[in-house]
Formats: structure tokens, C-alpha cells, sequence
């Protein structure tokens, strides 16, 4: 199981603030071990909170360990969700800004 905190504090690190300017969407993340966090985006600004959003924009389900390699560069986001790594579920129009919203370093 993963530190939720931890990860938080990562993906913000990673935000960008500028790729956000015109997204105002809530992603929900549905990983293994049964943990779900959620994303807000608005106003440039990003906030994470811990449990299922009552109406996300969309959901992304994946392995706890994949969101890890995705989030240090190690995997590509892309091409997981090419290979059926990743689910997902809503609006996936919001799928490919991930890549601009969280770069790997």
C-alpha cells in the first residue's frame, strides 16, 4: 500500500501550474490495494483529497505501482493506457492533459 501523503506531495511538485490554466476538471485515481484519491483542478491550482469524488470528470484505475513509475518518469502514461494498463472511465478528453498537468522530471 502507498503513502497517499507522499504521493500527494509529489504530483504537486510536478504540477504545472501554466497547463492548467483552462482545465477545470476533477480526476478520480481508483488504484489497487482499494486506495482512491481524487484530483481537483481549477483555476491553475491543483488540491488532492483522499476517497471517491461524489462526480468526477473522470476515473483512472491502475495499479498503485504503475502510478509510482509514471509519476518518477520511469513509465509513460501513454503508452500504459495504450496497453490497457490504465482504465478509464468519463470524459477522456481530460486523459491526455495528465501528460502537461504532471510531467515526469
Amino acid at each position: 500500500m502507498i503513502n497517499l501523503d507522499d504521493l500527494f506531495q509529489q504530483m504537486q511538485q510536478r504540477f504545472n501550474a501554466q497547463a492548467a490554466q483552462n482545465i477545470e476538471a476533477v480526476f478520480q485515481y481508483n488504484l489497487s490495494e482499494q486506495q482512491i484519491f481524487s484530483c481537483k483542478i481549477s483555476d491553475g491550482e491543483c488540491s488532492f483529497s483522499e476517497g471517491a469524488h461524489s462526480a468526477p470528470d473522470i476515473e483512472l484505475s491502475m495499479a498503485s505501482d504503475l502510478l509510482l513509475e509514471i509519476i518518477s518518469g520511469e513509465s509513460d502514461a501513454m503508452q500504459a493506457f495504450m496497453e490497457g494498463s490504465i482504465e478509464a472511465e468519463g470524459d477522456m478528453t481530460l486523459a491526455p492533459a495528465l501528460v502537461s498537468l504532471f510531467p515526469a522530471a
